[in-house]
């Protein structure tokens, strides 16, 4: 009997002594809130901060090119002085083929209007912008919008057919006979190596001076107005829509040409300069039009150009450039 009472007193005391310990097992553990978010903190990837639109890498070679180098840019004006030409007049469909010996040509160099009219492009102008890849190597885009007449009453030798017939002799150019104008540009279009060799003072720096030669190749871009026999050629009107094209257009594709340059640059006040230079340049036009047919001519300019413009050092004066620590 007393053995029974104490298996009871024992069995009793085991179940309270489980209690606890199971009641421990099963109650979750209390974490403090900050640990806790921490931990979710931790376990989230990270979220790349914000980038301005448009962010630009100034390592890039291309961001370079535009701000790690001297650009400049001119604009200016010219005189031109033309040697005599032969032109070469085929209009299949009225049956004349037939050359023009030794044609002189003069410039407009206010062009129609004049000069001081407020028209910048009615005169002879050029644009040149460039870069410089070191202190003294540069390459140089150019238009020289050059201008060609050929005068009323000088008279030229002539051979050839004229209206399906032999023709020889001296004839005297102007309208009806023949005339031709490139008033709206003859227009060089040109990509020039370029040298400069400083002469006086620190490159760029103001009253500074430097010798410029220049040296290129391009293509005509010409608008041809002419009369050949009471013939007027007709290239449309100038229009969005008829700038440009090889055969057609207000200005035509239509030659290709090639100069050298020389002069000065003095540079006035930093960075603005003025430029003056010499340039001789050849070019051949090909099928200029003309009524039911063609002209071509080769030319030989000596320009004499006046620019001012300025400089821009993207590596120290550029607002948007930054230098690396």
């Amino acid at each position: 009997m007393c053995r029974w009472h104490q298996s009871i007193l024992l069995g009793v005391l085991a179940l309270f002594a489980a209690g606890p310990v199971a009641h421990a097992q099963t109650t979750p553990v209390q974490l403090p809130s900050s640990t806790l978010a921490a931990s979710v903190a931790a376990a989230q990837p990270p979220v790349p901060p914000p980038q301005a639109p448009f962010a630009r890498d100034d390592e890039s070679p291309f961001w370079r090119f535009f701000t790690g180098g001297e650009w400049y840019f001119s604009w200016g004006y010219n005189r031109e002085f033309w040697a005599p030409t032969d032109i070469h007049v085929s209009q299949p469909a009225l049956g004349n083929d037939f050359t023009i010996y030794d044609v002189r040509g003069h410039d407009e160099p206010g062009g129609e209007s004049g000069l001081f009219t407020g028209d910048a492009f009615g005169a002879q102008y050029n644009i040149r912008v460039g870069r410089f890849i070191t202190d003294n190597f540069g390459v140089e885009f150019s238009l020289d919008h050059s201008k060609y007449t050929t005068p009323t009453g000088q008279f030229a030798n002539v051979s050839g057919t004229i209206a399906g017939k032999p023709a020889s002799g001296i004839y005297q150019l102007g309208a009806p006979f023949f005339s031709e104008e490139l008033h709206n540009g003859a227009n060089h279009v040109m990509i020039n190596a370029v040298y400069r060799l400083p002469l006086i003072g620190q490159t760029n720096d103001s009253w500074s001076v430097a010798a410029i030669g220049k040296a290129g190749v391009g293509v005509m871009l010409p608008h041809t107005s002419d009369t050949i026999l009471g013939n007027e050629a007709n290239v449309g009107d100038k229009t969005i829509g008829n700038s440009f094209g090889l055969r057609n257009g207000w200005w035509q594709l239509n030659g290709v040409t090639t100069g050298v340059e020389g002069g000065f640059r003095v540079v006035l006040v930093a960075p603005v300069y003025v430029e003056l230079t010499d340039k001789i340049a050849y070019s051949y036009l090909g099928d200029l039009p003309a009524y039911l047919g063609t002209i071509s001519q080769s030319q030989f300019m000596d320009e004499v150009i006046l620019s001012i413009g300025f400089t821009y050092d993207g590596t120290s004066s550029s607002p948007w450039h930054e230098p690396s620590p």
